[in-house]
């Protein structure tokens, strides 16, 4: 796991990442390196959390491949290198087929497996009372299953709608086949049945959902034509063959009516509790409590459509929403604002320290520790470590320094 946190003003952004890393077995180990510079030579960075590697490759290395491969090369907006380095992995000819078929066996088995489920359930609710069921009639109910999951996945808002290479899926219909006989075991699946399960596989890549394995993409910092940093988040989950699985884009710009903010990512829950004065876990408790005592009063329980109870759960969410943000976040927000560049790294890397401390105080693994890289990127000085860790002694080694700008190949930033 991880903690990060990117803390914005008018001045400029500071980024900071823990080292920990949580290898196969549970073993956590803090060397990782999760913050990198996305170009040599302009203001702009890069974090990773989840997965450390993506596609057997380790994150490290795509990245560095990357800023190899821009060189010098600028766009007048982040979202624009954004954009570039999701073309970079799309078209990245280093990940090999053997790994594209071990994603694809991977999200069948949880694409079957999550259909096997709802199937269950539907008929658990159709048959509870049913002695001698017919296997005619669950088949019935499996196909109305998978007729539902086609439709919901159909209606959904495909805002975001990858672009899928459906021939590499069916180029690979054996192991498709040989997945969903390991997941549905003893239930023989008609030719239509299976047809309309790789049609719901295909919709799992197009729509992205049902996708929990992924690497979250943080790149922060200016374009050209911008004077006050951005943020751009994105999800990375894999690779069929000219298909790149993401999802999730969104977007933080400092401007006019975003003068200031803090963005943690992956485990976020101290960070949110220092801004909004709260535990997250503990407010979603409170609201389901609040839930539970609203069920009880008679008056909202015989609503037949439960809009009472719906209209005054969302007037209590509202009020404490409004509580957390005039007692805690603005404040915290209007301090931000007025920060100078270097209170932000300050500020980041505590935010860091706080969850590695919360981590280590509790009985939850410590899952987030270990150094922390600490960063600061400003239009007018570019990207700047202020912390960075390195498993060399760097005066043994001025040579990386320099070969960093002279070949373009052999640089550790």
């Amino acid at each position: 796991m991880t903690a990060e946190v990117a803390i914005m003003n008018k001045t400029g952004i500071a980024l900071a990442a823990d080292s920990a890393v949580t290898l196969g077995g549970g073993k956590i180990y803090n060397s990782a390196d999760k913050l990198f510079a996305l170009s040599k030579y302009h203001p702009v960075g890069i974090m990773i959390y989840g997965s450390a590697s993506f596609m057997g490759i380790a994150w490290e290395t795509i990245i560095k491949c990357y800023r190899d491969d821009l060189k010098d090369k600028s766009f007048e907006k982040l979202k624009d290198y954004e954009n570039d380095f999701i073309n970079y992995l799309a078209r990245f000819p280093h990940f090999t087929d053997e790994n594209m078929k071990n994603y694809l066996e991977s999200r069948c088995y949880i694409v079957n497996s999550e259909i096997l489920d709802f199937f269950i359930d539907e008929l658990y609710v159709k048959f509870i009372d049913t002695e001698n069921i017919k296997l005619s009639q669950i088949d019935e109910v499996f196909n109305e299953a998978l007729k539902s999951i086609k439709e919901k996945f159909e209606n959904i808002d495909d805002e975001k709608h990858i672009n899928l290479d459906c021939g590499f899926i069916d180029s690979n219909m054996e192991l498709i086949k040989d997945n969903i006989k390991a997941v549905f075991e003893e239930y023989s699946l008609s030719d239509k049945q299976i047809e309309a399960i790789v049609s719901i596989l295909k919709l799992h890549f197009q729509k992205c959902v049902w996708i929990d394995d992924y690497t979250g993409i943080v790149i922060a910092g200016y374009g050209d034509r911008e004077i006050f940093p951005s943020l751009c988040e994105f999800y990375a989950s894999g690779k069929l063959r000219n298909s790149l699985i993401y999802f999730g884009n969104r977007i933080n710009q400092i401007g006019t009516n975003l003068t200031a903010t803090i963005i943690p990512f992956s485990q976020t829950e101290m960070v949110h509790q220092f801004a909004y004065g709260i535990d997250p876990d503990f407010s979603e408790k409170i609201m389901d409590k609040i839930n539970i005592i609203l069920k009880s009063l008679k008056p909202i329980e015989n609503d037949p459509e439960d809009e009472k109870k719906k209209a005054v759960f969302d007037l209590m969410a509202e009020y404490l929403d409004e509580i957390k943000n005039i007692a805690f976040k603005n404040p915290i927000i209007d301090i931000v604002h007025s920060m100078e560049k270097y209170e932000l790294v300050s500020m980041a890397e505590a935010m860091v320290n706080l969850t590695a401390l919360k981590r280590h105080v509790s009985d939850d693994d410590e899952s987030v520790g270990g150094p922390i890289d600490v960063a600061l990127i400003t239009k007018s000085d570019g990207f700047i470590w202020i912390k960075k860790k390195t498993n060399f002694d760097p005066a043994l080694n001025r040579e990386l320094n320099q070969n960093y700008f002279r070949s373009g190949k052999y640089g550790s930033l």
